[in-house]
């Protein structure tokens, strides 16, 4: 039995489709444990649990954190090299969050069935907390596998943030073997609540982009409250604009025959801000005992520019015990360090010539934190901003 936003795959798996998920004992689940707030008994993988009774869970709502975005796979049998090498390069960032933003298989015939499983079993294991979109390619009226493996409309939120993942090509009002969005009239109603509700940063996730259906939904857009942005795919190509006054970008470059392939990777802080750069190259992380040295690559603007900006790259260690995000914001084109050291009393020093946040449940530091989160459960997150060559402290508790 599983209840709450949880998603059975035909697999058996099973996936997350908003913070809290509740789901019974023996069930495999892909909930990153070193973000989320789990409850009852289960054994620990590195990006999923396996339950060993009935279990809670509740992702952490704290910052910073990070989200990626790939879109356009377009996976015929197999997966593609454009797409593992996006998958891979995007890995290595490790956001917080993954969208993989539609148009998944190369489009809705039976002989593309499979491509669904396909990549699932590769992004399943290389990035945490990865949700879907559906796109054209993903859908017809009569190829519905796709609501095998995700939902079409959801929400979830993060902190001070609302994420809505919105179904721009709904079945009942496309034109047959079109690509051009439609809309409905309950899903546009939907929307505007989701976006007039309350006062959270919201951030609308969409497979087209929003210049060829935001007059589909005047009104959402009309009432919505603190709209950050809308990221999209489907057209082959990074883009940014601004439909009256809702900023919008486009990436859709995950698939052969672009000439720029790029990854998006999103940062999104406490205070209701956030920046997006582009990444279209390898980052190397060679962890060598306590010290680990990560080498990044060119980062991108919306305009195609190369530019000075920072990375942000999540680590994942597990200490004493205690599952530990660092967060580090690394300049392109350079390397930097960051040097974990156990001490005794179980408490460890972290050292590191970049500015870096360090996120955990139950753990402390004598300098104020940077955030904090307590669970329903009464357990503490706590996320601390450590200095550039400060050594930041950090005490354990169980």
């Amino acid at each position: 039995m599983a209840s709450g936003s949880v998603f059975k795959l035909p697999t058996g798996e099973y996936r997350f489709t908003g913070e809290n998920i509740s789901i019974n004992s023996g069930k495999e689940v892909y909930i990153d444990p070193s973000i989320w707030c789990i409850h009852g008994e289960y054994e620990t993988f590195e990006k999923h649990i396996l339950t060993k009774s009935n279990v809670t869970a509740h992702l952490a709502q704290i910052h910073p954190f990070t989200l990626g975005w790939i879109a356009d796979l377009h996976i015929p049998s197999s997966m593609t090299e454009v797409a593992i090498r996006q998958i891979d390069r995007l890995a290595l960032c490790n956001p917080t969050l993954t969208i993989i933003g539609g148009d998944i298989v190369f489009g809705p015939r039976e002989e593309y069935v499979q491509a669904f499983e396909k990549v699932w079993d590769y992004v399943k294991s290389r990035l945490s907390n990865n949700l879907w979109l559906k796109g054209n390619h993903d859908v017809s009226a009569d190829f519905s596998y796709y609501y095998d493996w995700f939902e079409r409309i959801w929400i979830l939120r993060l902190g001070n943030f609302k994420f809505i993942g919105f179904d721009t090509y709904n079945e009942q009002n496309i034109i047959p073997e079109s690509c051009w969005p439609g809309l409905s009239l309950p899903d546009v109603i939907w929307l505007k609540k989701k976006l007039t509700e309350d006062e959270l940063n919201k951030v609308i996730l969409a497979h087209h982009p929003l210049n060829q259906w935001s007059q589909y939904a005047p009104l959402a857009f009309k009432e919505g409250l603190n709209i950050k942005y809308v990221l999209s795919g489907h057209d082959p190509k990074v883009m940014q604009g601004k439909i009256r006054d809702t900023v919008m970008y486009v990436n859709g470059t995950c698939t052969r025959g672009v000439e720029w392939q790029v990854a998006t990777i999103n940062t999104f802080m406490k205070d209701g801000t956030s920046r997006s750069i582009l990444i279209d190259d390898e980052i190397i992380v060679a962890d060598d005992s306590d010290t680990i040295k990560i080498t990044t690559p060119r980062a991108m603007s919306w305009e195609k520019k190369t530019i000075k900006a920072k990375i942000p790259i999540r680590l994942v260690k597990f200490i004493q015990g205690h599952c530990l995000n660092f967060i580090m914001f690394c300049p392109s084109q350079s390397t930097k360090h960051i040097q974990i050291t156990e001490k005794k009393n179980q408490n460890i020093e972290v050292a590191s010539d970049v500015e870096t946040y360090i996120i955990g449940k139950e753990v402390y530091s004598k300098d104020a934190p940077y955030d904090f989160w307590r669970c329903s459960c009464g357990k503490i997150w706590n996320s601390y901003y450590a200095n550039v060559g400060k050594s930041l402290k950090i005490e354990f508790k169980n």
